[in-house]
């Protein structure tokens, strides 16, 4: 509600202003300014842009296991108006509709679960909605010039821990302040403070509180069901951030993410180029409690009193038009690597689609990536990977049942180049895993491992 009035306070100071200075002239410092003579034109010289997506997805799971399917058809329209004096407003909001798929309300008879990758094209908080799928996404007021770039409201944010993750019908999307400031075109110093949130594949705009726990919980340390939904005290994250492109061969950014209450969170990575076409990258990531982990009670707490890290690699070869790569990572032992999933999705060198590692600990992924860029229309990517994970049974390591496994995707982009069909494209996606000679029980590997998705999405962007 603060956000909303700051918001309409802000619109009826920026009509003013356009009323009583109207007929100034934009100076080059702001480079995005045009003339702006009356209320009107600062709305009909904004802005109009967005998409209308088609995203057909079906899983194969293993032997007895049900099989699903879901096509979603949605759109998102976003609108900003036109920079007066480096200030402007902008929302977006988007609206999804179940064109047809098999029941999302009915659970799996062996594990009792229901459809979860079909499901989160829709509302993971009521299977059944299918036409009451809208959601504002954005709403803010955006101050821009050279040497600052602020935002508050609601709006999209990007980091390695916490980020939209565009790839549903739904991203996340944030409520706060976030402030970025360019030093000497060189790197990018960002400071932010998010309160509320709305995850991906839900509807509901909610505190951070409330957030977590909204996804599957897992369980706790020793093996019961995670208590931590609704009872987890936070009021928000304040996010610091520093990207760094010193040169040609360097590149370098640290992140830290301070969740009231829970944990504090520090992230960097390097990556240098130490041959022509070569690069090696390193990034590490460590975790400790802050507060009472989110519940002094042990039974509900999120984050418990533990010291948590994480390292990965990346050597990557890049001929003309190709990207070749091997990725590392591996979660020390000392608990999990946690971080609210309802907030992002993490972006490691070895982060492949289905694949978090979020939950685990004492474990290991290597993957092998191919690229291509065949021509400007096309794009294509292949990867296998190979995780090693603690029994689904080590509750310490393992807090979703995770099993180890082997996976593979294939991931296939196009873009028309006939003008007439501008704006196009189309991605074909498939995500494979198995996990041979591991003993599981079949109702544990329901959307887990030895399953085949195929995703296939149709967009035009404008």
């Amino acid at each position: 509600m603060q956000y909303t009035k700051a918001l309409a306070t802000a619109l009826l100071l920026l009509m003013a202003g356009c009323a009583a200075f109207g007929q100034e002239h934009p100076t080059r410092e702001q480079a995005d300014t045009v003339a702006i003579h009356s209320v009107q034109e600062l709305f009909t010289k904004g802005k109009v842009e967005g998409h209308v997506r088609n995203y057909f997805m079906a899983t194969w799971n293993h032997r007895d296991l049900t099989d699903n399917h879901a096509n979603a058809i949605g759109a998102e329209i976003a609108y900003k108006t036109a920079s007066y004096h480096g200030f402007r407003l902008g929302f977006a909001g988007l609206f999804t509709y179940n064109l047809f798929s098999s029941d999302m309300n009915r659970r799996d008879p062996l594990s009792g679960k229901l459809p979860r990758l079909e499901l989160e094209l829709f509302d993971l908080q009521d299977p059944e909605n299918k036409a009451d799928l809208d959601r504002l996404d954005e709403l803010y007021l955006e101050y821009k010039t050279e040497w600052l770039h602020a935002k508050i409201g609601r709006f999209s944010f990007r980091s390695p821990l916490m980020n939209p993750q565009d790839g549903r019908m739904k991203p996340y999307a944030f409520q706060g302040v976030n402030v970025q400031v360019p030093l000497w075109q060189k790197g990018l110093l960002t400071f932010a403070w998010f309160d509320h949130f709305s995850p991906r594949s839900t509807v509901e705009w909610f505190p951070a509180n409330e957030t977590i726990g909204i996804f599957p919980s897992g369980v706790d340390t020793q093996g019961n069901l995670s208590a931590y939904a609704h009872h987890t005290s936070t009021k928000g994250v304040a996010v610091a951030g520093l990207r760094l492109h010193p040169g040609r061969r360097i590149s370098a950014e640290a992140w830290n993410y301070w969740i009231d209450n829970i944990s504090n969170n520090s992230y960097g990575r390097a990556v240098v180029e130490v041959a022509p076409q070569v690069k090696v990258g390193v990034e590490g990531l460590y975790q400790v409690q802050v507060g009472g982990g989110g519940n002094p009670e042990s039974s509900r707490v999120y984050f418990p009193d533990q010291k948590q890290w994480l390292l990965g690699g990346m050597l990557a070869y890049a001929p003309e038009n190709w990207h070749l790569s091997l990725d590392y990572l591996h979660i020390g032992g000392e608990g999990r690597f946690l971080f609210p999933r309802e907030w992002g999705r993490e972006q490691f060198f070895a982060t492949l689609p289905r694949g978090r590692m979020e939950g685990t600990g004492d474990a290991d992924l290597l993957v092998a990536k191919v690229r291509r860029q065949w021509s400007e229309t096309l794009f294509s990517e292949a990867a296998v990977a190979k995780s090693w994970i603690p029994s689904p049974k080590d509750f310490q390591h393992n807090k979703y049942g995770a099993a180890a496994y082997w996976g593979w995707e294939a991931d296939l982009n196009y873009r028309p180049a006939t003008p007439t069909l501008h704006g196009l494209s189309f991605r074909l996606l498939y995500v494979g895993r198995a996990s041979p000679g591991t003993e599981i029980p079949l109702k544990d590997m329901y959307y887990n491992t030895n399953f085949h998705n195929l995703n296939f999405i149709t967009q035009v962007t404008f």
